[in-house]
């Protein structure tokens, strides 16, 4: 009987290997959870953290109102307007460009009696957009200044208020040092 008793393990051994094994059962589900939380972590850093895919500054407006939109951006060719839009080569040491948009009328004649805006955004970076305000200096040319400091591509966005119609002008600019 002796020997029966030996080959069967007590009941303190019994419960402490039972607590071993919930110890390492629990653990490893929650070093897997962690695992996946990780890997979810890192998946949304990726997918929301670049800034080059940012959405453009109210392109779902833009998109619901496609015909006005569209409608806008042909304005100035429908009035027949002849619209310069120049932006500075050079910055100045904060990085600040300046922007000139002309306006002339059919005829030829300047326009200063209207609302100039812009926003201005790097195709890299489109989430961080500003707007610009062009006041006009007379002889139909609107002049701001935008902090512009990195090179590559950038998208200028015009909006003209007080022509009779809505009206847009868009221009991609490529910026070099």
């Amino acid at each position: 009987m002796s020997s029966q008793t030996e080959l069967k393990p007590s009941v303190e051994t019994q419960q402490k290997d039972e607590r071993r094994a919930k110890r390492f059962y629990i653990g490893l589900v929650l070093l897997l959870f962690a695992i996946q939380a990780t890997i979810l972590g890192t998946a949304l850093k990726l997918a929301i953290g670049d800034p080059a895919l940012a959405v453009v500054p109210d392109y779902h407006q833009a998109a619901l109102n496609w015909d006005e939109s569209y409608r806008a951006s042909l304005a100035s060719d429908r009035l027949g307007w002849n619209v310069d839009v120049i932006v500075s080569k050079v910055s100045d040491s904060k990085g600040q460009r300046a922007i000139s948009v002309e306006l002339h009328n059919q005829q030829g004649k300047t326009l200063d009696d209207l609302n100039v805006d812009a926003v201005v955004y790097r195709h890299a970076d489109a989430g961080a957009f500003q707007a610009v305000d062009l006041p006009s200096t007379g002889e139909g040319r609107y002049l701001g200044m935008a902090s512009m400091p990195q090179q590559g591509l950038w998208q200028l966005e015009v909006t003209v208020d007080g022509a009779g119609e809505p009206m847009t002008l868009s221009r991609t600019l490529e910026l070099e040092d």
